[in-house]
């Protein structure tokens, strides 16, 4: 029965009611006597009664409402969901469970309890299942099951009663896990310096040759996976990517197990050099990524796992311990000479650019290339501001005629110099956060990059002609002298540069005393056939009173924080002027005995004094690869010779909570967690 019957039932029982009673007083009182009057009464009673419930029928309102349906159909509704297959919950407004039906229950399980709601059932909160814009809803996990979770709020209910529908999707997921284990990985391992290990042991070539093939061979097994030797010491191996994570727990065993295998007199050990791509597309994609891997790996001086992925996340390194083979040589020079030369040729003008606070390897790397350009006919310009550290050399070059007038005005010039066929030199860096002037690099179109410093990223931001990396040579001038020594017939060079090229190298070797190989002794011969003098070269680095009198004050605060390492930290108070203090006072700090390596920490004296600089050099007598740790804090360099800076940008990126004032302390303690880091994988890695 509807409403609206309802209503005139009691109405018309109402009406009865009253008349009947009217009817009788009157009778009583005798005031209807005959059946004229009584006809009437009864007559109006009738009128009165049908407009009535005429009246309630047509205004009485909408039989039912359509926000809410009459009770069968509620009944109809709430028995559907309870015995639905698929789980359904009502929450108030706050998350708490107020209803559910029997598929929820045997979802729940154990953990539905009277006052439960959706965090504790899920680990997801009303508000995020509200605020989700993903058409597949929110995935969460309960009790085992993938499910995926969609929230709809009741209409009318402002908010106060939310529905929410439970969809298994474990299958799905089960299905995608086992897709993503099933992920062919396509790796490329190289023997490093595989020609010259192999080729200078002719006698002893066919055990050397089965030793790589049955380590590689077993470690392929070990994981499931297939490799097959296609040249020389290069290898391609495939194998599922359920097998990755296993290898990144172990640092890539594989790296410490090559090494055991030693040949010659010398019992040099094998290194390998691994590119892997951890990516999904084609096989031809995925073993051009694992290419790209294998030679950055090569890049960054061998010994070690680069991997690369698909997804935009940074480059993983693995291993890198062993220090850098010197490889240059006069044939990699000439190569180089023979490369870049055509495109200086072809090049409107040349621009020369080194990194931010150059050095004297900088500087005297540019000037080297600048020599070569100006000898072509070539429109030359060097991008080196000039600082306290290179005032020396900068002068002497500045007395010469042929550099008095190529140096590029920061304060006066502009990029209107540069030509849409210009050609651009970066030399003595990798890291386009340092480079001198990273700007002119979107106004050139061509760009050779030449370095001696690892590669932090496999990368530019630009395209690049030539890209030059090598680890093992000790210095950019060491690249650079040899390269003159192709281009050049002897007696070119003047005395005056020849010792600007020397004065880089012994920069960079401190003295040859660190990081010196054949090729390093090869260009300091060709520079000494030149008219180099080391005693001239050496008297640019003079130092001051004042300077000297700071750095002792640095050395004073030397204290040991591991066995062989040693950390010196500067005042804040007292900052220095030269960048180069941090390298001074680590080059000394590692002539003591006992020390392997050496950190110096030194605040820059900055315009802006509202965020201090702080510059990290480190040193190592080879056995400790600083370069990896300086690496943790976004530095770089060689195995034995490292540096970065830090400030409050790049701290607050490695900071865990919230970031405190930046200070020579906290520099110190960050400093610490990367050696600590650095050498916990050291000894993983010695006891895989």
């Amino acid at each position: 029965m509807t409403k609206k019957s309802r209503l005139v039932i009691i109405y018309c029982i109402l009406c009865s009611v009253i008349f009947m009673a009217a009817f009788s007083l009157l009778s009583y009182h005798k005031r209807l006597p005959g059946a004229g009057p009584t006809v009437i009464f009864v007559a109006a009673y009738c009128v009165l009664t049908l407009i009535g419930a005429w009246l309630i029928i047509s205004f009485g309102g909408a039989s039912q409402s359509q926000n809410e349906p009459p009770k069968t159909t509620s009944r109809s509704i709430t028995h559907l969901l309870s015995v639905m297959k698929t789980p359904v919950a009502v929450t108030d407004g706050s998350g708490r469970i107020v209803w559910h039906n029997n598929a929820f229950s045997d979802l729940a399980q154990d953990k539905l309890r009277k006052d439960s709601d959706l965090q504790s059932l899920c680990g997801v909160t009303l508000k995020e299942l509200l605020s989700s814009e993903s058409p597949d809803g929110v995935a969460v996990g309960v009790n085992g099951k993938s499910m995926r979770v969609f929230a709809y709020p009741q209409s009318g209910s402002n908010g106060r009663t939310i529905t929410t529908l439970w969809f298994d999707v474990s299958a799905e997921a089960e299905l995608r896990s086992r897709l993503e284990d099933e992920r062919l990985i396509v790796a490329y391992v190289v023997i490093d310096m595989a020609d010259n290990f192999l080729s200078n042991m002719q006698d002893q070539y066919a055990e050397a040759s089965a030793a790589v093939t049955k380590l590689l061979k077993g470690w392929a097994e070990s994981v499931n996976g297939h490799i097959r030797e296609y040249g020389a010491g290069k290898y391609i191996m495939m194998f599922f990517a359920d097998q990755l994570p296993a290898m990144r727990r172990s640092s890539f065993s594989i790296l410490s197990d090559a090494k055991k295998i030693t040949f010659g007199d010398d019992q040099v050990p094998m290194t390998l050099s691994i590119g892997v791509a951890d990516c999904g597309g084609t096989v031809a994609e995925k073993c051009q990524l694992a290419s790209s891997a294998m030679s950055f790996a090569l890049q960054r001086g061998g010994d070690q796992v680069v991997i690369k992925n698909d997804r935009g996340a940074k480059d993983e390194f693995y291993g890198g311990l062993s220090k850098h083979d010197p490889q240059l040589t006069g044939l990699n020079a000439r190569r180089l000479v023979l490369q870049a030369t055509p495109l200086i040729k072809k090049a409107g003008s040349v621009f020369i650019m080194g990194h931010k606070n150059a050095d004297f390897d900088c500087l005297a790397s540019c000037m080297g290339i600048a020599k070569i350009c100006l000898s072509l006919g070539k429109k030359t310009t060097l991008l080196v501001k000039n600082n306290k550290n290179i005032a020396k050399p900068y002068a002497k070059m500045l007395e010469m005629p042929d550099y008095r007038d190529i140096f590029y005005d920061f304060e006066r010039d502009d990029l209107d110099a540069v030509e849409s066929d210009s050609l651009l030199f970066i030399l003595d860096v990798n890291n386009p956060a340092i480079f001198e002037y990273p700007e002119i690099t979107k106004h050139v179109s061509q760009i050779i990059v030449i370095d001696h410093h690892r590669m932090s990223s496999s990368s530019f931001p630009f395209d690049t002609r030539i890209t030059y990396v090598e680890p093992s040579a000790s210095s950019a001038s060491e690249i650079v002298s040899q390269m003159i020594a192709q281009f050049f017939p002897s007696g070119v060079l003047t005395p005056d540069e020849a010792n600007l090229l020397l004065a880089g190298i012994q920069l960079d070797t401190n003295n040859f005393t660190r990081d010196c190989g054949a090729g390093t002794y090869a260009a300091a011969q060709f520079l000494r056939r030149e008219g180099a003098d080391a005693s001239i070269a050496s008297s640019f680095f003079t130092l001051d009173k004042k300077a000297f009198l700071l750095e002792l004050k640095i050395e004073s605060t030397m204290r040991q924080y591991r066995d062989g390492c040693v950390i010196c930290t500067g005042d804040d108070s007292s900052p220095s002027s030269d960048p180069a203090t941090a390298a001074r006072v680590a080059d000394t700090m590692l002539r003591l005995d006992g020390v392997s390596a050496s950190f110096a920490i030194v605040r820059i004296n900055t315009d802006v004094m509202s965020e201090p600089v702080y510059t990290i050099s480190a040193r190592s007598d080879g056995t400790v690869n600083v370069q990896v740790i300086l690496e943790r804090l976004g530095g770089g360099g060689h195995h034995s010779n490292a540096g970065t800076q830090l400030t409050a940008g790049k701290v607050i990126q490695m900071y865990d909570g919230p970031l405190p004032r930046v200070t020579s302390e906290l520099a110190a303690h960050l400093l610490e967690a990367a050696i600590d880091k650095s050498f916990k994988n050291a000894d993983n890695e010695e006891s895989n």
